[in-house]
């Protein structure tokens, strides 16, 4: 129990730190409403599995076969990133006001913003190699290791659908909202800055 408390104190911290995940989820939960923030986030949630499973069955293997994978996916999440941010920049002010109107995205889109931004985010992947490597051990149980993987899962769910509920609140948006041209160059440049930051690193 006192090393589980120890991977649920890493996970939580390294969960709430600022990063491209927050930042996607806090743009859908603006622009578009909780349903979009909070699709976003299951969509992390449910990436998160992806990093789980190469570290506990394929890590070794992979590396042998690719040694430079994080390399690579450094560079796709730097480009999808930079992708995100020119959108939304760019993006006109499309948004979901619960009135009846078509939604500005759909259900998909926003769980696969989130699932894309986590699933190419370097750090995350990192965090999961160093996690299992260093805290978790690679001689810990299969049933063990896939315990800490639901936690992380379930740390990234709960906090970002916290996020998305506070940032989305009808105070909140309007404010945004009265401001969008300029929310969207900010958050647009903030993950252009992100994504830069990921070829550099």
């Amino acid at each position: 129990m006192a090393h589980y408390l120890i991977v649920l104190a890493v996970t939580s911290l390294a969960v709430i730190s600022p990063g491209a995940d927050f930042a996607m989820v806090s743009r859908n939960s603006f622009l578009h409403g909780r349903r979009s923030g909070v699709l976003s986030a299951f969509g992390i949630a449910v990436s998160c599995w992806i990093h789980v499973f190469y570290a506990v069955f394929f890590l070794a293997t992979v590396q042998g076969v690719v040694p430079d994978l994080l390399t690579y996916v450094r560079f796709a999440g730097a480009a999808y990133l930079a992708y995100a941010g020119m959108r939304t920049m760019r993006s006109g002010l499309a948004i979901e006001d619960g009135d009846g109107a078509r939604p500005a995205v759909s259900a998909s889109q926003s769980f696969l913003a989130g699932f894309l931004t986590n699933a190419l985010n370097p750090k995350t992947a990192v965090f999961a190699i160093s996690l299992y490597t260093q805290v978790i051990g690679p001689h810990a149980t299969v049933q063990y290791a896939l315990l800490c993987g639901a936690t992380i899962s379930l740390c990234h769910l709960a906090w970002f659908v916290l996020v998305s509920c506070g940032l989305s609140r009808s105070a909140t948006r309007r404010w945004v909202m009265a401001r969008a041209a300029g929310f969207n160059r900010v958050i647009g440049a903030i993950l252009l800055l992100i994504g830069a930051s990921l070829v550099f690193v």
